[in-house]
């Protein structure tokens, strides 16, 4: 791996103790909170997302769900909340390290955003099947109408796929 100030001429920030040394685990918690706060700041997806994973969770009990079942939307919503934050990093990688128009670069953020996307499709998914059999107690109906509207989004999100390039990509297929 290259050092920070290999890239584009920067100079790498100091460090004060010369060498990498090993952080504490207090310090490694402290800069991963002041991340997730840097995110939520520049991110107002991060922050609608957090505010839908309250309403879920809200939900989720009013509906009775067990705590598995709430354990498992808590997983998901925590997959898709960092899958957000992945994104945002790799956004501000790319803002530095491609500060002009470049189609790579929109290339490269359009693909983490896709990642979010399908994090937070698989998340709904994930929902709907945890929580139909609650809201509509019919068991076997509702897993058969989940499989369909699981099914239906993967149609949906094929087709968009398909027919909406973006100018990032060329608008071409892959090469």
């Amino acid at each position: 791996m290259r050092p920070a100030s290999r890239i584009r001429g920067t100079a790498a920030p100091p460090d004060p103790g010369g060498a990498r040394r090993a952080r504490s685990f207090r310090a490694a918690v402290a800069c991963a909170l002041h991340g997730v706060r840097v995110g939520v700041r520049r991110q107002p997806n991060l922050r609608a997302h957090i505010a839908i994973a309250g309403l879920v969770l809200l939900g989720g009990a009013a509906a009775r769900l067990s705590g598995l079942e709430l354990a498992v939307l808590a997983g998901a919503i925590g997959l898709v909340l960092s899958a957000e934050l992945l994104n945002t990093s790799i956004e501000l990688l790319t803002d530095l390290v491609s500060p002009g128009d470049d189609p790579r670069a929109g290339a490269v953020k359009d693909v983490s955003a896709g990642a979010v996307l399908v994090a937070s499709g698989s998340a709904v998914a994930l929902g709907v099947f945890v929580a139909l059999p609650h809201v509509w107690p019919a068991a076997p109906i509702a897993g058969r109408a989940a499989a369909a509207l699981g099914t239906a989004c993967l149609i949906v999100f094929a087709i968009a796929a398909r027919e909406s390039p973006t100018a990032g990509d060329g608008g071409g297929s892959e090469p």
